[in-house]
């Protein structure tokens, strides 16, 4: 999943927006350095991927995007996931997507300190240009996916990938509304105080 869904995750399960944030930058199984709600976060983050990464719809999702793009995948499809959870957010969500934003935006400032530096960039560069809001529009997630690409070693293949989203539109929508109510059953039955 990408970031909106992993906010939403943090706000549903009451744990550390900078810890779900942080999962994809910290590594390791050391995370005694940080608060312990920090690291509960950063361990939610995993389980969250790892459930995510092995769902039966995730992988048809990501079976959808072209053979070119297929060493990608994985990647455009948390992109759009978090598209399809920003165009349904009422769906999910009692806030509004603005409001739910603004107060992640807040959270993670808050913690900046205990961010590392390519960690405190992204949160800039989230809040300025309002991304979590921004997911609704599919120009936007063009222009992410092509963010994206620009940070990677192999990143041809990559840029332009906002097509295959739209090429692959209602099927991935089809695969999202029916992987998400599954994940949030499984996020409430994680035991959070064992983590």
């Amino acid at each position: 999943m990408n970031f909106l869904a992993h906010f939403h995750l943090a706000d549903l399960s009451a744990t550390s927006f900078t810890g779900n944030f942080l999962g994809d930058f910290v590594k390791g199984a050391e995370l005694n350095h940080l608060p312990a709600s920090v690291a509960t976060g950063i361990r939610l983050h995993r389980a969250i991927d790892l459930y995510t990464d092995n769902h039966a719809l995730v992988k048809e999702a990501i079976a959808l995007i072209s053979p070119a793009r297929r060493r990608f995948a994985g990647i455009i499809v948390d992109v759009a996931f978090d598209h399809f959870l920003a165009r349904s957010w009422r769906d999910w969500h009692a806030d509004s997507l603005q409001d739910f934003a603004d107060g992640v935006y807040t959270s993670l400032l808050v913690e900046y300190e205990l961010m590392p530096p390519r960690a405190q960039r992204t949160v800039r560069h989230m809040s300025e240009h309002d991304w979590l809001n921004g997911y609704a529009r599919l120009p936007n997630i063009y222009r992410s996916l092509d963010n994206i690409a620009a940070r990677l070693s192999r990143r041809t293949a990559m840029y332009g990938a906002g097509e295959e989203v739209e090429l692959q539109y209602q099927a991935l929508e089809a695969c999202f509304l029916g992987f998400y109510p599954e994940l949030l059953a499984y996020v409430e039955g994680v035991n959070i105080d064992s983590m």
